[in-house]
């Protein structure tokens, strides 16, 4: 599965060049993890309610063709691997049908005692959801 998400570059996420500076993109990052798994059928807000949570442990970015203003970035996010206790996605951004950003993002599934949980075991409903969105070969 990969989802897309379209933001609107905005003035104050710009240099004096007019160009996003790079801080932005981190920001635009989460925004498309949580239309990920919105997508996926375990948003943030239910995950929330559960007291569960994917904190980011490694966040690696790569900046192409710069995104600017006035315009419109689309962000394409798919899970690039997962186990019962992590996960890994993989996001591509584009600014004028141009590559302007890539990234990767790890993260663990925290329960509401913030120590690692492992979705198949107690979400197995769960877990099937992030096994279907999966495009890759099985891990």
């Amino acid at each position: 599965m990969t989802s897309e998400t379209i933001l609107d570059v905005r003035y104050p996420d710009c240099d004096r060049m007019g160009i996003v500076h790079h801080a932005v993109y981190p920001i635009w990052y989460e925004a498309a993890r949580m239309d990920f798994f919105q997508a996926m059928g375990f948003s943030y807000t239910d995950m929330n309610s559960r007291g569960i949570n994917p904190p980011l442990v490694e966040l690696d970015l790569r900046y192409n063709t710069p995104a600017t203003y006035p315009g419109q970035v689309v962000i394409q996010t798919r899970l690039k691997s997962y186990a019962p206790k992590k996960l890994e996605l993989v996001y591509t951004a584009y600014f004028q049908g141009q590559l302007c950003g890539s990234a990767r993002s790890f993260h663990i599934w925290t329960g509401p005692d913030m120590k690692s949980l492992d979705m198949e075991q107690n979400l197995p409903e769960v877990y099937a959801k992030i096994q279907a969105a999966y495009e890759g070969e099985p891990t």
